[in-house]
């Protein structure tokens, strides 16, 4: 993507919801390993970071417009949302209240237009339904103008259809609450530290890119995205690098999470670009420094750590000796 810029400037990349920085250290590293030297990065986030990736707010007085390449990695699927509840043909918006010293939920009118004019949008008719609404008109696409000139933007997130989440009239609520790797339905379950998620509505987030004049020229699922990359290389290479048993499994089941059919591997990824190129994920070939030098995990402040299941194989793995 870089080298498909026609100018020999700099080529900006900038993250969007760039948490700690954690990805952004991962990225820097592969691309310098790579050898790619003409690309700045900047990651952004609403708040500042205590890790060692420095993290920029967002300020719009500080902003430099330039050729790049926006990466949104499961940034949607965080945005705030309206929740509604749809009761005898009226739309209600849930709201939470403090009440008894525990939080509750109540029905009143809608905050926001925004929210009878999505559903208006479903083509199909539902009542007693439950659901949530990202109200489009958020500045998050104004950012994307604002930043770039003229470039990609690289979308990893998940969810489905809007139609495809409704089943005979109903609709069950599509949040996530996650909590060290557990899943809960309850989102008030410890409330700060724990992870609300929501299915992202594709052909909605497909729309919004249009408006902004962001073609689409890549559609596919993680999975797919990661092997058109040459994963499945990377996942043969590991096991003859001289590296302890330990780290090249670590490694090896971090990748599998990557791309499970059932979990990470179905998360879909878009790349939209608002300019003529002749950027082909069709034509990418693979890079043989990245087998020669595959990036491997290194430690980080504030990486997120692999769950249970890993330790459970290390366990496995000490008993066979």
């Amino acid at each position: 993507m870089i080298g498909s810029f026609e100018s020999k400037e700099d080529i900006k990349i900038i993250e969007f919801g760039a948490g700690n920085g954690t990805l952004a250290y991962d990225i820097k590293k592969s691309l310098n390993t790579l050898g790619c030297k003409n690309f700045s990065y900047e990651p952004i986030d609403k708040l500042p970071s205590n890790s060692v990736e420095k993290i920029y707010t967002y300020d719009e007085k500080k902003i430099q417009k330039a050729n790049g390449i926006i990466i949104s990695n499961e940034l949607f699927d965080a945005l705030p949302h309206h929740l509604y509840e749809i009761k005898n043909n009226k739309v209600y918006e849930k709201y939470v209240i403090w009440k008894n010293n525990k939080y509750e939920e109540i029905l009143d009118s809608p905050s926001d237009s925004c929210i009878s004019k999505r559903i208006k949008k479903i083509d199909k008719f539902f009542d007693n339904a439950v659901g949530e609404v990202y109200c489009s008109q958020s500045s998050i696409f104004n950012s994307f103008i604002a930043y770039l000139n003229k470039g990609y933007i690289v979308t990893i997130d998940y969810g489905l259809s809007e139609k495809d989440l409704f089943y005979n009239g109903k609709k069950n609520s599509n949040i996530s609450v996650i909590n060290d790797h557990n899943f809960y339905e309850n989102y008030f379950y410890k409330p700060g530290f724990s992870d609300i998620t929501f299915q992202v509505d594709i052909n909605e987030l497909l729309y919004n890119f249009k408006n902004i004049n962001y073609e689409l020229s890549y559609l596919g699922n993680q999975r797919e995205f990661l092997f058109d990359l040459g994963i499945g290389e990377i996942l043969g290479k590991l096991s003859s690098l001289d590296k302890p048993p330990e780290e090249i499994n670590y490694n090896r089941y971090a990748i599998n999470q990557l791309i499970k059919p059932n979990g990470m591997g179905s998360y879909f990824v878009t790349v939209h670009s608002n300019f003529d190129t002749n950027f082909k994920f069709s034509e990418i070939k693979l890079n043989e420094n990245l087998l020669d030098n595959i990036p491997l995990i290194e430690d980080y402040p504030q990486r997120f750590e692999l769950p249970g299941v890993y330790k459970k194989n290390n366990i496995i793995k000490e008993g066979w000796k």
